[in-house]
């Protein structure tokens, strides 16, 4: 596991935490997601693996995790990139906000940071995924509306805040 850094409600550091604790301590931490988007006008949506603690076999973001403690977002969100697809590129920020969600017995509590790249690199999945899809933003935007069960909770909270944004 990773340690965190534990925040309040207005994004301070009070703490660090191991993120086993995460769901019994129930604390703020940060996080990270990155919407990618090819030159084809495609963006990359990943498929959590049926291993994964939070949101097994749902669809998600490109790339989303924790902001490690000590870590910027910036730096976070390339780490994840790189770690989570294999490629690395420019980030743009788009935006960030307190994210809370229902999971199992809990609610996850983060603040939430939004990136967006464009990148054509050659995608290498890592053991936290287990697929991808390329979509248009219509084809994506079809899927969360008609289908909202297939991606994660989070993720769907994550698309409807920057939705007019992606729309490029």
């Amino acid at each position: 596991m990773s340690v965190v850094d534990v925040v309040d409600m207005d994004d301070n550091v009070i703490g660090q935490e191991d993120t086993a604790n995460k769901n019994k301590l129930s604390f703020i931490s940060r996080n990270v997601v990155v919407f990618i988007q090819d030159s084809e006008g495609k963006y990359v949506v990943c498929k959590r693996s049926p291993h994964a603690k939070v949101d097994p076999d749902l669809y998600d973001a490109s790339v989303c995790g924790n902001v490690d403690a000590g870590e910027s977002y910036e730096a976070a969100a390339h780490r994840e990139l790189e770690e989570e697809l294999g490629v690395q590129c420019d980030l743009e920020f788009l935006d960030k906000f307190f994210n809370e969600f229902p999971h199992k017995n809990i609610t996850r509590k983060h603040h939430t940071a939004i990136f967006y790249g464009r990148c054509d690199r050659l995608i290498t999945l890592s053991e936290e995924t287990s697929e991808y899809l390329k979509m248009s933003f219509e084809e994506l935007r079809s899927a969360i509306y008609s289908n909202p069960e297939s991606f994660c909770y989070g993720f769907l909270q994550e698309f409807k805040r920057v939705e007019n944004v992606l729309r490029r």
